[in-house]
């Protein structure tokens, strides 16, 4: 129910007009309906649909990044391999101002100062030279005039003899040392130690190597190697 502003008479709320003084209500306003055009509905699909792109990238960049991050840890435990490699390496490598060096007659080489001179023998080779490295593996050097007329008639009596004394022969191989012919030979001994004879062979002279160790490995180190590689023959 509404009063008459006019005369106070109640009347229903629908009356367009007071049935007491005839005064005239006015008309009630009707709140427009409202429209939601096209392209606002297309922008706000579009904003509801950015949340899962959103998410879809998110995916893919922590997918990259794990695959990144994975590569990452591959290539530091590559690169730790190389630098505990190369620290082992060193161990072993001579550098050029920690050599001394041996020379008799027309013959000389280079070896480790660490090297230790040690006092031993050889009944076959009088005269001999003994040292011994960090891991105890000896180095014998001798030179003996030889009746062989070859480097590879050396190399058979060589082998020969191991036989006789039960040595088994691993390797016998032809390599090259100050610009000539050398032989390498590696034997296992009967107790289970190797020997490895490295022999240069110039003008009826015969020069040799004969290292002993309790390992293939042993006679073989760089180490070794590098110093066999620094004998000259004047």
């Amino acid at each position: 129910m509404k009063k008459c502003p006019e005369c106070g008479n109640p009347s229903y709320d629908g009356a367009p007009v007071c049935g007491n003084c005839g005064y005239k209500f006015p008309k009630p306003k009707v709140a427009p309906q409202k429209r939601e055009d096209i392209f606002q509905k297309e922008q706000k699909e579009k904003k509801e649909k950015k949340p899962s792109n959103e998410e879809s990238t998110m995916s893919i960049l922590k997918e990259k990044k794990l695959l990144i991050g994975a590569i990452l840890l591959i290539t530091l435990i590559v690169i730790g391999g190389i630098v505990l490699t190369g620290s082992n390496n060193k161990s072993t490598t001579v550098q050029t101002n920690d050599l001394a060096e041996y020379s008799a007659g027309d013959f000389s080489f280079k070896y480790p100062k660490s090297w230790e001179k040690i006092n031993e023998t050889d009944e076959s080779h009088p005269g001999a030279e003994f040292f011994k490295n960090s891991e105890n593996t000896t180095i014998e050097y001798y030179n003996i005039s030889s009746d062989s007329t070859s480097l590879k008639e050396v190399t058979q009596e060589r082998i020969s003899y191991a036989q006789e004394t039960g040595s088994f022969v691993e390797l016998v191989e032809t390599t090259t040392l100050d610009g000539r012919n050398s032989s390498n030979i590696i034997l296992e001994n009967a107790d289970g130690d190797y020997t490895r004879f490295v022999s240069m062979f110039s003008d009826g002279e015969l020069y040799v190597f004969k290292v002993n160790g309790d390992s293939i490995n042993s006679v073989t180190s760089d180490e070794i190697n590098s110093v066999v590689n620094t004998a000259d023959i004047a």
